[in-house]
């Protein structure tokens, strides 16, 4: 690989305050949606299957982004998330409020939280349906790359701060206020996040807005066949990795029995990863294509499982240090994938209608992330304690598991080079 190319375009104005609010709303989503509250929710004794409904909420709410679709043009798309952000914020505060509540079961308390969750991220999905749009529409398509490997730079650094704070707060044993001031330490997050929205420009004229909001039918989008090839191949995608976070923390919590200071450092490591992983990507993304870095990234993925496969088959020990290297891999391929597909999409869809476009690919999308992880529930809940020995090989119920994923992981891949990109580029 030759020296990266480099870009004499500017980035366009209030990219620091996506950056910014990028960082602060990643402290708020890791520590309410991540690994503290799975966590929170296990300590509650939630099944598999109650925690793949938990992580499934966020993906599947996404569905209200084709209703949001229609009445972007009317507030602008800052307005919208705005509002939306706000007003999710409210539940933040709940969710930090509910360790302490006085007086009710583990039972009622896991039963308030999945409620709490609801409300979170139905204003979410509805708010979020602005997000893309506003993007595409802001950034120029010959920077894109630049500012998303930026921007996301910026997210997964909020992540690991947060997820480094959670597991300060909670190393040794955890009590009921652990959970409360790391869930405040989120709401607190949220709140700044949305000083630095207000200051993000608005993308579009009145005019603009209503070309974007043009109302297509879904047998006309499902017939652009550049977009239904991405459709199919995100679908896939979000099947192998909806559940890998969520299962790979109970693996070692019921498994290993790592406690959950430890889960959560190596969980951070994970975020180290994708800095290092947006790093190697980012300068090389614009000139090169997104195809090329979205193999090398499902390839990455798939000796990451397969690691996590040998460790559930006893065929390596939980070593703490490749638990936090499988994450770090992880985390690494995650963002590489991440950022190769957004530019993908944003660069896949047209003008005309571009909102509805938007809002089915989040919703197909969402499907495949948020149906996952409760199907892989389901499952792991039905295999239960089964394990028999191969030849010294323990094939459980997490082995299986991780097996199915390789080979899903290996069928994505396949179907990269049949993507569309917007624009030729050449491999590098």
């Amino acid at each position: 690989m030759t020296e990266a190319p480099s870009s004499g375009h500017a980035l366009p104005p209030g990219s620091l305050n996506f950056n910014g609010f990028s960082f602060f709303n990643a402290v708020s989503f890791q520590i309410i949606l991540g690994s503290p509250v799975i966590l929170f929710a296990k300590s509650l004794g939630a099944s598999s299957f109650i925690l793949g409904v938990l992580v499934s909420l966020t993906p599947l709410l996404t569905i209200l982004q084709l209703w949001a679709a229609r009445f972007l043009h009317r507030t602008g798309y800052r307005n919208f998330v705005l509002a939306g952000w706000g007003s999710r914020t409210i539940f933040t505060l709940c969710i930090a409020c509910l360790p302490l509540w006085p007086g009710i079961s583990d039972r009622t308390r896991l039963a308030w939280l999945l409620v709490a969750l609801f409300g979170f991220n139905s204003l979410r999905g509805f708010a979020s349906g602005a997000w893309l749009p506003w993007l595409t529409a802001l950034v120029p398509e010959n920077v894109r790359g630049r500012f998303l490997s930026r921007d996301q730079a910026f997210m997964h650094t909020g992540c690991l701060v947060a997820l480094l704070v959670s597991s300060w707060v909670m190393s040794g044993p955890v009590v009921e206020a652990d959970y409360a001031i790391v869930f405040g330490i989120g709401a607190v997050a949220a709140v700044i996040s949305l000083w630095f929205i207000r200051r993000i420009p608005e993308a579009q004229t009145q005019e603009q807005r209503r070309e974007s909001a043009v109302l297509v039918p879904w047998r006309a989008m499902l017939a652009y066949k550049p977009f239904l090839r991405l459709l199919f191949f995100s679908m896939l995608y979000s099947v192998v990795i909806g559940g890998v976070g969520v299962f790979t923390v109970e693996f070692l919590v019921v498994r290993e029995k790592f406690g959950e200071g430890i889960i959560l450092f190596l969980g951070g490591l994970s975020f180290i990863g994708a800095l290092a992983g947006l790093a190697l990507t980012g300068p090389w993304l614009d000139a090169t294509g997104s195809k090329p870095w979205l193999r090398r990234a499902l390839l990455l993925f798939e000796l990451v499982i397969g690691g996590w496969c040998l460790m559930s088959g006893r065929m390596v020990p939980a070593w703490p240090v490749l638990v936090g290297a499988l994450n770090f891999f992880g985390g690494f391929a995650g963002a590489m994938f991440g950022v190769a597909s957004t530019r993908i999409v944003m660069g896949s869809v047209p003008v005309m209608g571009r909102n509805h476009f938007f809002a089915l690919y989040a919703v197909v999308s969402g499907l495949g992330l948020g149906g996952a992880p409760m199907v892989w529930g389901a499952v792991l809940d039905t295999l239960g304690t089964f394990e028999v020995a191969v030849g010294g090989v323990s094939v459980n119920r997490y082995t299986i598991y991780f097996a199915a994923l390789i080979l899903l992981a290996v069928w994505v891949r396949s179907l990269a080079g049949n993507l569309h990109e917007g624009v030729s580029k050449q491999r590098p």
